[in-house]
């Protein structure tokens, strides 16, 4: 009986994984129910290979720099030894936890405050005696510091930038021989319908909406 039941259960395994080979292949009901999340393949697409770091450097009018980050009381750290602001991936709260700092705390009156984005491969965070097996090269973690966000002396906007990523990628498109040759000769595809006669009119008495400029995306490497 308990044999007939493991059968079973790899059977029921095994044919949910194909079906969600064939169902991500052929995209053939790969997002008919919520369910298939788990059986398609893509579902862990989009993560990052490097680890990110986020951190809060202000400064004074004296020329001197503090680190908002980690906060003086001691920070959240929810899972493992990252804090708060590491999960905020597009630095949306950067500029609130800023504030709360420097209000709770005495200083200088203060010039600037600037986000930096840290980030290094996820393969140094392995143990050593994982990396000598894995690798015959030297353990010689390097990092990645990117100014994400810079802010006034009371916390408002000045420069707002995209991730370390996105801007590895804009400056490898508009750098890379290789790249820029692939973006001349790819043709761009146009998906084509036809609008109902509601879509015409509510596009016509829509406003023209102005387009926002992208702000250059600068980063600088660095070795710890």
């Amino acid at each position: 009986m308990k044999r007939n039941a493991v059968v079973c259960l790899i059977v029921c395994y095994l044919s949910a994984l194909g079906w969600g080979i064939v169902s991500h292949t052929l995209s053939f009901g790969n997002v008919a129910h919520p369910a298939m999340y788990y059986v398609v393949w893509d579902m862990f697409c989009g993560w990052s290979g490097y680890e990110c770091r986020h951190h809060l450097i202000a400064q004074g009018e004296s020329g001197e720099y503090y680190k908002l980050t980690p906060n003086p009381w001691g920070d959240f750290q929810p899972y493992g030894p990252a804090n708060r602001i590491d999960y905020d991936n597009f630095g949306v709260h950067s500029r609130r936890i800023a504030e709360n700092v420097l209000r709770q705390t005495d200083h200088e009156p203060m010039r600037r405050v600037m986000l930096v984005e840290e980030n290094w491969s996820k393969r140094y965070n392995i143990p050593d005696y994982l990396w000598t097996r894995m690798y015959e090269e030297t353990k010689s973690p390097h990092s990645y510091f990117h100014t994400r966000a810079v802010y006034d002396g009371n916390c408002n906007p000045v420069e707002l930038r995209n991730s370390w990523v996105a801007a590895v990628e804009s400056h490898q498109l508009t750098s890379n021989p290789n790249l820029v040759q692939m973006r001349k000769q790819a043709q761009p595809i146009y998906a084509l319908t036809s609008p109902s006669t509601q879509d015409l009119e509510r596009t016509a008495s829509m406003p023209p909406q102005s387009t926002g400029e992208i702000l250059p995306a600068s980063y600088q490497q660095r070795t710890p």
